[in-house]
């Protein structure tokens, strides 16, 4: 198998792991004695360990490749899913959980340089592939979740973890046809100063569209896991409505990604879909806070889903159309995007949640995509004349 198949092959792999917690947080909860500001606060934690990560990469490409970073990775977020599964408290589920966050960021990192330096050739199809592969994968996990969501959920983190050590030997079998590949160990391009690597956060259009990112990036992420929970807590979902929500999420995000894409290439500016997809992702989560039955939560779980699939890529175009020549900035811009709302977001979802509810933190959600959608429309003002 080539390594292009066995990355295609980890997505899959990976995007099961990463969607046990969502998917088990009600099981973990009570296992571990996680009260929901507590969870909210690891949540919110776990991203600063990315931010850690970020800081660290740049020095760790550099001095062992990202080959060996991408398989080092795999066996730290593995080892933290071993972890997870084997937690009965709240701090050691906390550890836990920051340490596959940790080691999860340096596999998804390089796994993307892994990824267009295996086959330069098939890029255009590779990474679209790789995008379709996760939302289908994340489909599937529902399904799969739904399974496993019981008294005996920590078994589900055990078999993830055990096909997380399956694929760290694959890939070591497959290190003499990486060492063939440029740079595959070792990066010996130049780099410009780390400073460089802010430099547009000076220019008040990058600011805008860089609030943007940070708001809806960390909606996103709050809502793989507490509108599973509101689903759970408020509407008395079972296990296997819990699993099927997570996976009617997805679809909406697969269909998101086929369909509408596609689409904007040919259209040239993707401006009136991240405000139609920005304002839909409003009303949809709406609709899930104030339903009162599980056919409408089900259908505006499809809906958030069909909201977020495309937001992310079709805000890299708009990335590629206005700053061209600072793709290395803007690739590392993005990430940092990520992490900033997901660090603050879940914390401030917590405390909404405590001093009123669940309801009230969805509906806190909408807010912040209004508020989001509110910095689109500035930054679409000031590029309005070469965006």
């Amino acid at each position: 198998m080539g390594i292009r198949n066995l990355q295609i092959a980890m997505l899959v792999v990976a995007a099961f792991g990463s969607n046990l917690f969502g998917g088990l947080s009600s099981e973990i909860q009570e296992t571990c004695s996680l009260s929901l500001s507590q969870m909210s606060n690891i949540m919110s934690l776990s991203q600063a360990a990315n931010l850690i990560s970020f800081l660290l990469l740049p020095l760790l490409v550099r001095q062992f490749g990202p080959y060996p970073l991408m398989i080092f990775g795999i066996v730290g977020s593995g080892l933290g899913l071993l972890g997870m599964g084997m937690s009965r408290t709240a701090y050691v589920f906390g550890f836990a959980f920051l340490f596959n966050t940790l080691m999860g960021y340096f596999y998804s990192t390089s796994n993307f340089t892994v990824l267009v330096r295996s086959d330069p050739k098939k890029i255009r199809t590779t990474v679209p592939l790789a995008h379709l592969t996760w939302s289908l994968a994340s489909v599937a996990s529902g399904f799969y979740i739904s399974l496993i969501k019981d008294d005996h959920w920590y078994r589900g983190y055990y078999q993830i973890a055990f096909v997380y050590a399956v694929m760290v030997v694959l890939f070591l079998f497959s290190a003499s046809r990486a060492k063939k590949i440029p740079q595959m160990f070792s990066d010996t391009s130049e780099r410009k100063p780390f400073i460089h690597s802010f430099s547009l956060l000076k220019t008040k259009n990058f600011r805008l569209f860089f609030l943007y990112l940070i708001l809806f990036n960390a909606v996103e992420y709050c809502c793989t896991v507490y509108t599973l929970l509101f689903l759970q807590k408020n509407l008395g979902a079972s296990a296997k409505q819990i699993g099927l929500a997570l996976s009617l999420m997805y679809l909406g995000s697969t269909l998101s990604r086929v369909f509408v894409i596609p689409i904007v290439r040919k259209s040239g500016t993707p401006f009136p879909l991240l405000q139609l997809l920005s304002a839909l992702s409003v009303f949809s989560i709406l609709a899930l806070s104030l339903g009162s039955s599980l056919i409408v939560a089900f259908s505006a779980m499809v809906v958030i889903g069909f909201s977020f699939g495309a937001l992310n890529p079709a805000s890299q175009i708009v990335e590629i159309m206005c700053w061209p020549q600072e793709m290395d900035q803007i690739a590392n811009l993005h990430s940092i995007s990520m992490v900033l709302g997901r660090m603050v977001l879940p914390s401030l979802f917590g405390v909404v949640s405590l001093y009123f509810s669940l309801q009230g933190g969805l509906v806190f959600l909408s807010l912040c995509m209004i508020f989001a959608s509110f910095f689109l429309f500035l930054f679409k003002r000031l590029q309005s004349s070469y965006c």
